[in-house]
Protein backbone atom coordinates (compact mmCIF):
# COMPACT_ATOMS: atom_id res chain seq x y z
CA UNK A 1 0.00 0.00 0.00
CA UNK A 2 2.79 2.64 0.88
CA UNK A 3 3.95 2.29 -3.13
CA UNK A 4 0.63 3.11 -4.45
CA UNK A 5 0.46 6.11 -1.85
CA UNK A 6 4.10 6.84 -3.18
CA UNK A 7 2.50 7.05 -6.89
CA UNK A 8 -0.99 8.73 -6.14
CA UNK A 9 0.00 12.19 -6.18
CA UNK A 10 1.89 11.36 -10.11
CA UNK A 11 -1.63 9.50 -10.84
CA UNK A 12 -3.31 12.44 -10.05
CA UNK A 13 -1.13 14.12 -11.95
CA UNK A 14 -0.77 12.33 -14.90
CA UNK A 15 -4.84 12.43 -15.01
CA UNK A 16 -5.23 16.41 -14.55
CA UNK A 17 -2.33 16.78 -17.35
CA UNK A 18 -4.69 14.49 -19.58
CA UNK A 19 -8.03 16.19 -18.71
CA UNK A 20 -6.36 19.86 -19.16
CA UNK A 21 -5.36 18.41 -22.80
CA UNK A 22 -8.73 17.00 -23.32
CA UNK A 23 -9.70 20.45 -22.40
CA UNK A 24 -7.17 22.61 -24.28
CA UNK A 25 -8.18 20.75 -27.47
CA UNK A 26 -11.74 21.19 -27.39
CA UNK A 27 -11.74 25.12 -26.73
CA UNK A 28 -13.42 26.87 -29.28
CA UNK A 29 -11.68 29.53 -31.24
CA UNK A 30 -12.94 32.44 -32.92
CA UNK A 31 -15.60 31.30 -35.77
CA UNK A 32 -15.44 32.93 -39.21
CA UNK A 33 -17.79 35.55 -40.19
CA UNK A 34 -19.14 35.36 -43.14
CA UNK A 35 -19.21 37.53 -46.07
CA UNK A 36 -22.45 38.79 -47.38
CA UNK A 37 -22.85 41.18 -50.22
CA UNK A 38 -26.33 42.78 -49.53
CA UNK A 39 -25.85 43.60 -45.72
CA UNK A 40 -22.81 46.40 -45.07
CA UNK A 41 -20.07 45.00 -43.04
CA UNK A 42 -18.78 46.83 -40.27
CA UNK A 43 -15.16 44.91 -40.09
CA UNK A 44 -13.77 46.78 -36.96
CA UNK A 45 -16.85 45.48 -35.22
CA UNK A 46 -16.75 41.86 -36.04
CA UNK A 47 -12.82 42.16 -35.47
CA UNK A 48 -13.30 43.51 -31.89
CA UNK A 49 -15.70 41.08 -31.15
CA UNK A 50 -13.74 38.10 -32.16
CA UNK A 51 -10.39 39.66 -30.58
CA UNK A 52 -12.96 39.69 -27.35
CA UNK A 53 -13.91 36.36 -27.45
CA UNK A 54 -10.09 35.04 -28.12
CA UNK A 55 -9.48 36.96 -25.23
CA UNK A 56 -12.66 35.14 -23.03
CA UNK A 57 -11.99 31.62 -24.25
CA UNK A 58 -7.82 32.23 -23.12
CA UNK A 59 -9.13 33.85 -19.89
CA UNK A 60 -11.44 30.87 -18.98
CA UNK A 61 -8.64 28.41 -20.10
CA UNK A 62 -5.92 29.86 -17.92
CA UNK A 63 -8.44 29.67 -14.93
CA UNK A 64 -8.94 25.80 -15.13
CA UNK A 65 -4.84 26.14 -16.18
CA UNK A 66 -4.45 27.58 -12.66
CA UNK A 67 -6.89 25.26 -10.99
CA UNK A 68 -5.34 22.87 -11.85
CA UNK A 69 -1.89 24.18 -10.45
CA UNK A 70 -2.77 24.79 -7.23
CA UNK A 71 -4.26 21.05 -7.13
CA UNK A 72 -0.87 19.73 -8.59
CA UNK A 73 1.11 22.00 -6.04
CA UNK A 74 -0.95 20.67 -3.22
CA UNK A 75 -0.87 16.93 -4.63
CA UNK A 76 3.06 17.06 -4.68
CA UNK A 77 3.19 17.52 -0.56
CA UNK A 78 6.43 19.37 -0.44
CA UNK A 79 8.04 17.23 -2.91
CA UNK A 80 11.16 19.54 -4.84
CA UNK A 81 11.38 17.50 -7.84
CA UNK A 82 7.71 16.98 -8.25
CA UNK A 83 7.25 20.76 -7.85
CA UNK A 84 9.47 21.64 -10.16
CA UNK A 85 7.99 19.64 -12.77
CA UNK A 86 4.57 21.06 -12.11
CA UNK A 87 6.33 24.60 -12.65
CA UNK A 88 7.75 23.26 -15.65
CA UNK A 89 4.70 21.75 -17.26
CA UNK A 90 2.36 25.14 -15.78
CA UNK A 91 4.68 27.09 -17.31
CA UNK A 92 4.32 25.35 -20.80
CA UNK A 93 0.39 25.04 -20.44
CA UNK A 94 0.34 28.69 -19.85
CA UNK A 95 2.46 29.41 -23.02
CA UNK A 96 0.34 27.23 -24.97
CA UNK A 97 -2.67 29.28 -23.84
CA UNK A 98 -1.30 31.98 -24.59
CA UNK A 99 0.09 31.57 -27.93
CA UNK A 100 -3.36 30.01 -28.93
CA UNK A 101 -4.60 33.35 -28.19
CA UNK A 102 -2.39 35.15 -29.96
CA UNK A 103 -3.32 32.70 -33.16
CA UNK A 104 -6.96 33.38 -32.78
CA UNK A 105 -6.46 36.87 -32.42
CA UNK A 106 -4.26 37.37 -35.61
CA UNK A 107 -7.32 35.48 -37.34
CA UNK A 108 -9.82 37.99 -36.34
CA UNK A 109 -7.88 40.61 -38.19
CA UNK A 110 -7.57 38.37 -41.83
CA UNK A 111 -11.26 37.62 -41.89
CA UNK A 112 -13.47 38.57 -45.03
CA UNK A 113 -10.03 40.06 -45.79
CA UNK A 114 -9.75 38.04 -49.41
CA UNK A 115 -7.51 38.26 -51.64
CA UNK A 116 -9.25 39.52 -54.90
CA UNK A 117 -9.64 35.92 -56.40
CA UNK A 118 -5.97 35.18 -56.57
Amino acid sequence: MNDLDKRSPRIRWVLWAVAIAALAATVVTCKSVTDNLLVPRQPATEAANCVSDCAKVANDAIRVESDLHVANVQACNGDAQCLANEEARHEAAVAAIQARRKQCQDNCHDQGAGNGGH
